[in-house]
């Protein structure tokens, strides 16, 4: 493919890179592209989407659109109209990465990430939850050492910012 790089760098989550992406009945793969979901710590394997020019206009769960009008698509290093395929996931060895393509920004990734969340039926709403319970602990043990005078000064924020 033109533009394509050799992986000469760390590869992290977000990177677009060429992969043997197997078949889901693991009977052959196919070289495609693939974005990088977590990586290892020692960078030896490797959680990859699928990244897809077919079937476009054909939205399923958790499909996350990857067009030249959006302002970070060039960031991506792909040279047509794509999707990232959340449902189509594969972990595969670091050795297997063939090229670095690009990378999501963070519109993005962003993106994606509500759809990983929406395509594999993850429920925020305890993280939720437990977020708001630590807030309120927080602004009642800071009310309590500095009465309403502490939180109308947490509100407003650190002095000096502007």
């Amino acid at each position: 493919m033109p533009g394509e790089r050799r992986v000469a760098r760390p590869i992290a989550r977000g990177d677009v890179v060429l992969v043997p992406f197997p078949f889901s009945d693991l009977s052959t793969t196919k070289r495609r592209p693939a974005v990088v979901l977590w990586a290892h710590p020692a960078r030896e394997d490797f959680l990859l989407a699928f990244i897809s020019s077919q079937r476009l206009r054909a939205d399923e769960v958790g499909d996350v659109r990857l067009l030249p009008t959006h302002p970070e698509f060039s960031l991506t290093g792909l040279a047509a109209p794509s999707k990232i395929r959340t449902t189509k996931l594969v972990t595969l060895s670091g050795t297997l990465l063939t090229r670095w393509l690009g990378r999501l920004g963070p519109l993005l990734t962003a993106e994606l990430d509500r759809a990983l969340v929406t395509a594999l039926g993850i429920n925020t709403v305890p993280y939720r939850e437990e977020g708001r319970r630590d807030e309120r602990a927080r602004l009642a043990a800071l009310h309590s050492a500095g009465g309403t005078a502490a939180l109308l000064a947490d509100l407003a924020g650190p002095r000096g910012v502007t």
